[in-house]
């Protein structure tokens, strides 16, 4: 079950990794569509300032800079006379000449840089039969010498437009009959690089432009979304097929292990059989044997021990991996327990000049607990520890006992589990990658935490590669009934 519960966790994750990565994207896929919609739209809006700058600049070779100065210097007497009708004419053509052109006027410079000076336009009222001007901007328009704020022209303010043809930086709103303009002004001069004391400005109506360069978002947005729906298309696709593969993968490992459990379960009793048979030989059951055929069969039960070890590991693994690990609890006692377990791991550390060091209580309980998941946690462990430390190193197993929980931890100086490797390393199979010189199978670790775990104990470690590894142990007790204290021996 605990399994099962890991592979759904797993799936679900998985799953989830995979609306995050199509939300990811979906956010990737609209920035770019909005970085291209905004990248297009400054390069045609570039385009319409490169335009305006053009009409101005034209429009400003049909002026003469010395008659501007003239009309500038002249003031309000000028407007009756030829030369200042000639100058209102002239911006009436620049208006006949392009329909979007709304407003055609001349600025003169003044004293003051935050304002200009009002020349004239083409709808000046000067040139109009029975003039009688009031004053009243409102009612008669614009007249000679009005001072106007350039505040709100980035192209006015400081004098730029008198350097050089320029646009301003924003569109002004007017009523709306007129819609939206963008105002592009050029100097009044006879010479390309003088600056000029007067700037000829035009108002182009640009609002079926920006209609157009808006109009240019619809093709990005139907793309997004295209892209979006294309993703989310692909993702569902790939969810399917993971969950597919997920429960094929989780099918066919429920078979793997259940075959496994099979195999082990039938090795299991001809290989016990042969065991006993050759105790049996060796007891002279069958007759006195000669010192040879001691030796051999000697041989051979080491074999047949080793070979029921394994047998007995595979099958508890794939009961571990199937969810199937039965509990046998009964009165163990604990004191005795360790000497059995380290009778058979001390000698091993002997043959290998290691220093063996344990450390247990005067006196342990007698608990209700499964002897063969004791075992099968505690000896993998130890063996582990003196597989991987060399000769000369040092194993050592402390055990504690505190309120109704057993605590040990196996310590040893051996090779360590790489970093990148300790994620894994209580997985089926799974073997570091700096121990493939030494002989294991990758199951040891994953039965003796399965093994404690089922009993409601944990194992964890802690590890630094070339410096060995420390694992601890605990696992809770339920002191069985009547029983005392047993002394460890």
């Amino acid at each position: 079950m605990r399994q099962i519960i890991k592979s759904i966790v797993g799936w679900a994750n998985e799953f989830g990794k995979s609306y995050l990565l199509l939300g990811l994207s979906a956010a990737f896929a609209c920035g770019i569509g909005y970085a291209l919609f905004a990248y297009t739209q400054n390069i045609l809006l570039e385009r319409l300032r490169e335009k305006l700058i053009t009409i101005s600049t034209t429009a400003s070779l049909l002026f003469d800079e010395q008659e501007i100065s003239e009309l500038i210097e002249e003031g309000e007497k000028s407007v009756n006379t030829d030369l200042y009708r000639k100058a209102v004419l002239n911006l009436r053509r620049i208006k006949r000449r392009n329909p979007d052109i709304r407003y055609a006027y001349i600025f003169a410079k003044t004293k003051r840089p935050e304002s200009v000076s009002f020349v004239a336009d083409a709808d000046m009222i000067a040139l109009r039969s029975n003039l009688n001007y009031t004053g009243d901007e409102i009612d008669e328009g614009d007249w000679v010498g009005s001072q106007y704020d350039t505040d709100e022209s980035s192209a006015l303010n400081e004098g730029f437009a008198f350097k050089e043809a320029t646009t301003d930086q924003d569109f002004s709103d007017t009523s709306e009959d007129w819609g939206t303009v963008y105002s592009s002004y050029a100097p009044i001069r006879n010479h390309p690089k003088a600056v000029s004391d007067a700037v000829l400005g035009v108002d182009v109506d640009v609002t079926s432009y920006l209609s157009f360069v808006n109009a240019t978002l619809i093709p990005f947005v139907v793309a997004v979304v295209f892209l979006l729906l294309l993703l989310a298309l692909l993702t569902l696709s790939l969810v399917r097929m993971w969950g597919s593969k997920v429960d094929l993968l989780k099918d066919l490992d429920r078979q793997k292990d259940e075959l496994i459990s099979i195999v082990s379960h039938q090795l299991a009793t001809p290989v016990t059989s042969v065991k006993w048979y050759i105790e049996m030989l060796l007891d002279g059951d069958s007759g006195e044997l000669t010192e040879e055929q001691k030796k051999q069969l000697m041989t051979m039960q080491g074999v047949t021990a080793d070979l029921v070890d394994l047998v007995g590991m595979i099958l508890d693994v794939s009961r571990i991996q199937l969810g199937r690990m039965k509990v046998d609890r009964g009165d163990l006692d604990l004191g005795t327990f360790f000497t059995e377990v380290l009778a058979v791991i001390e000698p091993k550390a002997t043959v290998k000049k290691q220093q063996f060091i344990k450390s247990l209580p005067k006196t342990l309980p007698t608990a209700s607990l499964d002897k063969r998941l004791m075992r099968m946690t505690l000896e993998n462990l130890l063996s582990n520890a003196v597989k991987y430390t060399p000769e000369g190193g040092q194993v050592e197993l402390n055990v504690s006992f505190t309120d109704h929980t057993l605590c040990y931890e196996v310590k040893d100086t051996g090779c360590g589990i790489p970093k990148e490797d300790q994620e894994k390393i209580f997985g089926k199979l799974f073997r570091a990658t700096n121990v493939r010189n030494t002989e294991g199978n990758g199951l040891g670790l994953f039965a003796a935490k399965g093994a404690a775990e089922a009993q409601g104990g944990k194992v964890w470690f802690t590890s630094e590669s070339g410096k060995g590894t420390t694992f601890y142990v605990e696992v809770p007790l339920t002191e069985a009934k009547g029983a005392e204290k047993s002394e460890a021996q």
